[in-house]
């Protein structure tokens, strides 16, 4: 009897020594630093897309078969406060994808690079989970379809500018450490893209990528 009380006495000073420095190390968790760092690396799906291929003067439809894709990026943020952070930074998306063209089938593939700022609120928790939504802007710096067997078709295009929706989540290490799982959902107006070689064109390009990240996150 008297074992099992001093086993249960332990266990109890044991259990609350434990839930104290959880608390402690939750509180540091939430003294935020001002500033972070995000490299990050991830999955990309573009929906599949019909295009008009304009060819001295004559229009012909494409039919672009998109798989899945990889990006990679980095971003750097500035929390104003806990919950208010403003985020800018680069990214890079690549897919392989397989063009037909009067049935004619060709393998290619479609690369974007972007430059983005985001406005995000993060939620406050009192655990290491910190889930967070955002808005923002991106600019494509150089988006570039190549496709064609043997002679590669180059068509590119520059300067638009995007809307993307965010959803994300840090797991706190530290106060300094997180590991980061984010899921972005990029969307741009119709535009057209030019033959890098002559005057032909890609008209009605619709790109509307949805992103799923995975990065670390430094704060300083």
């Amino acid at each position: 009897m008297m074992k099992n009380l001093k086993f249960n006495v332990i266990l109890l000073v044991c259990l609350l020594s434990a839930f104290k420095v959880l608390a402690q190390e939750s509180n540091s968790i939430k003294d935020y630093k001002k500033f972070y760092l995000k490299p990050y690396a991830g999955f990309i799906g573009i929906q599949d897309m019909s295009l008009q291929l304009v060819n001295n003067n004559q229009t012909t439809n494409i039919e672009v078969d998109n798989g899945f894709g990889l990006t990679t990026g980095i971003s750097l943020g500035y929390n104003f406060t806990e919950n208010i952070t403003a985020e800018v930074g680069w990214e890079y998306k690549t897919n392989d994808i397989t063009i037909e063209n009067n049935s004619v089938k060709s393998s290619g593939d479609y690369a974007s690079n972007f430059i983005y700022l985001n406005g995000i609120y993060n939620f406050s928790t009192n655990s290491r989970f910190k889930p967070y939504l955002g808005l923002g802007f991106s600019l494509i710096q150089e988006i570039d379809i190549d496709f064609g067997d043997g002679n590669n078709t180059s068509f590119s295009e520059s300067g638009n500018i995007g809307f993307q929706g965010i959803v994300g989540l840090d797991f706190n290490f530290s106060q300094k450490w997180a590991l980061n799982w984010e899921a972005k959902y990029v969307t741009f107006s119709e535009f057209d893209m030019k033959n890098e070689a002559n005057d032909d064109q890609l008209n009605n390009l619709k790109y509307n990528p949805f992103i799923f990240n995975v990065g670390i996150k430094y704060r300083f």
